[in-house]
């Protein structure tokens, strides 16, 4: 199980899950009668958004965790995760202004999901600002820990968003009341959404590790130095 959870096998398992997603999803998925061939970028853009999202819940665990512990290993996992997650949002801001422009007629509309959303993205920049004016490491860290936990709040809202306020644009894709997906089409975004969680996966530890390298270089070279 371990050798399956390192970054390289995740990478190898997310590249054939997610070439066999877009294989399924633009030539064996029907094409959604309301939506037309535009409601193809729901089989991507749907994994990439609950990939960002979990990958700051990710961040969130990983700062309990320092805090509890005050272990820097936590620390650089939560770092990391909120990179990731901040990468994958960027890539859920584009991937759903087309698709916007396609089936809404703008790029952008102030409903619940999308405003939300953006609001974590703005927090979660904040969380790097944070960061990147505090110099010293375990200050920094705990200081990084409390306020991952805060920004992770509106993470939930955002998801539930099209649950609890229907009158937004964004459909329920998969839940009670939602869907409507055929057999071929969940097979499809299933898919998708099991490569996308695996190529976030992949990128967290393949981060974490380079982390964990250059504190331990920095760390010898302040030993020698000394």
């Amino acid at each position: 199980m371990k050798k399956l959870m390192n970054a390289p096998a995740l990478f190898a398992v997310s590249g054939v899950l997610l070439a066999v997603g877009v294989v399924l999803a633009f030539w064996y998925s029907a094409t959604d009668t309301t939506l037309g061939f535009a409601q193809k970028i729901l089989y991507y853009h749907a994994p990439i958004s609950a990939s960002a999202l979990v990958a700051f819940g990710v961040a969130f665990v990983a700062a309990i965790l320092y805090l509890r512990s005050q272990d820097l290993k936590w620390d650089r996992l939560s770092f990391v995760s909120v990179r990731i997650g901040l990468l994958f949002s960027v890539l859920v801001m584009a991937t759903g202004m087309i698709w916007g422009k396609s089936s809404w007629g703008t790029y952008w509309a102030w409903e619940p999901r999308l405003t939300t959303f953006l609001l974590a993205c703005f927090l979660y920049v904040a969380y790097w600002v944070l960061r990147s004016v505090v110099d010293e490491e375990q200050r920094r860290a705990t200081y990084a820990a409390v306020f991952a936990i805060i920004a992770f709040i509106d993470v939930p809202i955002t998801f539930f968003a099209t649950r609890l306020l229907p009158e937004g644009l964004h459909p329920v894709v998969i839940g009670p009341g939602g869907g409507g997906m055929e057999g071929d089409m969940l097979v499809s975004f299933i898919i998708c959404m099991f490569g996308m969680l695996s190529l976030m996966a992949a990128l967290i530890i393949r981060d974490y590790e380079i982390e964990t390298i250059k504190d331990r270089v920095s760390d010898l070279k302040t030993s020698l130095g000394g």
